[in-house]
């Protein structure tokens, strides 16, 4: 029984501290807090130097020229500030964006655009970036010192459109003429130092399978960066027609045979097979063929000569010959 009492007035005496303790602690840690939001607030009162970032955007390019170069974007300031000021940017995580008007800045500086470069020294707009940022943020410094513009003149050229194509036929078929486009040329707006040296636009790129008539259809154009087209798509036309297979003879011609030199050859003239488009056929001139043998190319251990044969023919799909090589009986005459 005496145990019992005993146990219970310890108990009792140990809630009592336990107590004591945890109004202690919390007394502690308000006295702690109170104090240190004090200590903040003065802080908080003095000017501090640091360094903050803000991004840059750039308006009111020149309407004749066009930016060829990269431009920064964003400014690392040196700034004075008081602490609140800094606080409150850190807090926002950043600044709107420093707008930056182009035109204003090369009419300053340069009087104009008379040329395609122009340096602007960040330094000279201190307070027109002040006022955008803050009226309580004083800059000491800018990163990067100085922007580079580098513009080159607009012009406006017609350029010739390329159809960029794989095409492929059904027997017997080919193309009547090369694939064209309408408009064959268009407009293009850029920087002459790109246009100076543009030779054509071209189609995006298309695929036509077993085409056996012609075919005509609109088009998209392959965008250029940098460059302006006055069309975004052409017409293209794609003319296909039906082809024969002409067959002929072509005598073959003997090169640098002496006078006193009698040649025979066996045979004489080679077989011509070629495929032609039917509204060519008729046009298709034999004289544009050509077969021959040099005679500077015998050798007593070759009892053959190889012929070399020539077309010239325009619209001729593909041509074969043969034989390729002759036999020969070499005589000279008394």
């Amino acid at each position: 029984m005496k145990y019992i009492r005993v146990k219970k007035i310890f108990l009792y005496l140990k809630s009592k501290v336990k107590n004591f303790s945890y109004r202690k602690a919390f007394v502690f840690l308000v006295c702690l807090a109170l104090s240190s939001f004090l200590w903040l607030l003065n802080s908080l009162e003095k000017h501090y130097t640091s360094k903050i970032s803000v991004p840059v955007n750039y308006a009111d390019f020149p309407k004749d020229r066009q930016l060829s170069g990269p431009l920064p974007h964003q400014f690392d300031l040196m700034v004075d500030a008081y602490g609140y000021t800094l606080l409150s940017y850190k807090l926002s995580l950043a600044f709107s964006p420093i707008l930056l008007n182009v035109n204003e800045l090369v009419d300053n500086e340069m009087g104009g655009m008379s040329k395609n470069r122009y340096v602007i020294y960040t330094e000279n707009y201190k307070e027109e970036i002040e006022k955008q940022i803050s009226s309580e943020i004083k800059i000491l410094s800018i990163k990067p010192d100085s922007l580079v513009f580098n513009f080159s003149r607009i012009i406006s050229k017609k350029i010739r459109v390329k159809p960029n194509l794989k095409l492929s036929f059904e027997n017997q078929y080919s193309l009547n003429n090369e694939p064209i486009t309408r408009p064959g040329s268009i407009l293009v707006s850029g920087p002459a130092n790109i246009l100076d040296t543009l030779k054509f636009v071209s189609t995006s790129f298309h695929k036509y399978t077993k085409l056996s008539r012609s075919l005509g259809e609109d088009v998209t154009l392959q965008p250029i960066p940098g460059l302006k087209f006055e069309v975004n798509e052409v017409n293209l036309a794609i003319p296909v027609e039906q082809n024969t297979e002409v067959s002929f003879e072509v005598p073959i011609q003997v090169l640098n045979k002496p006078s006193d030199v009698s040649l025979k050859i066996f045979p004489g003239s080679v077989k011509v097979s070629c495929r032609i488009g039917l509204s060519k056929y008729k046009n298709l001139d034999y004289n544009t063929f050509r077969a021959f043998i040099n005679y500077d190319k015998i050798s007593l251990k070759e009892p053959k000569l190889s012929v070399v044969f020539e077309s010239h023919a325009n619209n001729v799909i593909s041509v074969s010959y043969s034989p390729k090589e002759v036999e020969y009986i070499l005589e000279h005459e008394k």
